[in-house]
């Protein structure tokens, strides 16, 4: 099963050379479909504005057919803006259609129909339109079912599996707390633990919901309860007292001015917090400097600071430093490319 990074790399190929293939993308609610989707977008160089994330279950199929009215003795079906302006000749676009396996039948028979022929009962599609859906198991009580089987065979499907690197990698990129990327490298099972009979659950969208929106200024109970509220009572139980021992790690600072004799603590929290905000702030010049006191520390987190810092800093791959420690370490490091 891909991740969703393999699997916007397929359909980002895919669209490349067919942009009228259709993908559903399938996967548990809360795995990051929707934002891999606005990441496919940017990648093709398709502006925000020309992509639409359309609830289906939101409208009327009328709304996607087109509104009747009678003129000169004939019914005329009076196109809504939503798709007008994804028409031929305005241009690449990206239309989703979200949580299409909670359609009716009548969606989702519409549905099967303008995927195949892109086209309303006005107006065709621009060639370079793609069209893609996002649908949620059946298990996971959400209210979706089986799609229909016409539907189902003009599809590419893809079931997306969690990935806590590909989460990681976007979290690093988008302004997340180094402290709740290193509690979830330190609790990988709790980054998508979805369970249709709680109301809160562990997710993606949840956690990193929680680590962008909570304001600074709550009280370590307020917090906690807040937690609670989006990503459940245990898991937020778990990371709000991580979160608090991770707070107590050396400062990057006095890390960085003495490497050799900053402590190395013994809390496994700690340790990935401190890796993980290390990455985060390196530059090429702190590289030799931090690689001094990662290497005071157990390979599992030298793993995690030296995998971050050579994605965000490409050109550290020609450092000597770190060639030698690759060459040392070869049999981790080489093993999880």
């Amino acid at each position: 099963m891909p991740s969703i990074e393999q699997c916007k790399s397929i359909i980002t190929k895919v669209w490349g050379k067919t942009p009228e293939a259709f993908f559903i993308l399938h996967g548990k609610p809360g795995c990051g479909k929707s934002t891999s989707i606005r990441q496919i977008t940017e990648d093709l160089g398709i502006p925000p504005e020309r992509g639409m994330f359309v609830h289906i279950n939101n409208h009327e199929v009328v709304d996607f057919t087109g509104v009747p009215s009678v003129e000169d003795g004939f019914t005329q079906f009076n196109p809504t803006k939503m798709f007008w302006d994804f028409r031929e000749g305005t241009g690449p676009g990206v239309i989703v259609l979200e949580e299409l396996a909670q359609a009716t039948t009548h969606h989702q028979t519409w549905a099967a129909g303008f995927v195949e022929e892109r086209e309303t009962p006005q107006f065709r599609l621009d060639p370079q339109v793609r069209v893609i859906a996002t649908a949620n198991r059946v298990e996971d009580k959400s209210g979706a079912k089986q799609l229909l089987g016409h539907l189902n065979d003009r599809g590419w499907h893809l079931d997306a599996e969690d990935s806590l690197d590909d989460w990681c990698s976007w979290a690093m990129d988008n302004g997340v707390d180094p402290l709740g990327i290193a509690f979830l490298r330190l609790r990988p099972g709790l980054l998508n633990d979805f369970d249709p009979n709680r109301r809160s659950n562990p997710t993606q969208r949840s956690w990193t919901k929680l680590f962008l929106s909570a304001p600074d200024n709550l009280t370590d109970a307020e917090y906690l309860y807040l937690a609670e509220g989006k990503v459940g009572e245990g898991a937020a139980a778990e990371w709000v007292a991580a979160r608090g021992m991770m707070r107590d790690m050396p400062s990057i600072d006095a890390v960085r001015l003495h490497p050799e004799t900053t402590e190395v603590p013994e809390d496994m929290a700690v340790r990935y917090a401190i890796a993980t905000a290390l990455s985060m702030t390196a530059e090429v010049d702190s590289f030799e400097r931090d690689m001094l006191y990662i290497d005071r520390m157990p390979r599992e987190y030298q793993m995690v600071y030296v995998t971050d810092v050579v994605r965000l800093l490409p050109k550290l791959l020609q450092n000597k430093t770190f060639i030698s420690w690759a060459i040392a370490n070869k049999d981790i490091f080489m093993g999880s490319e």
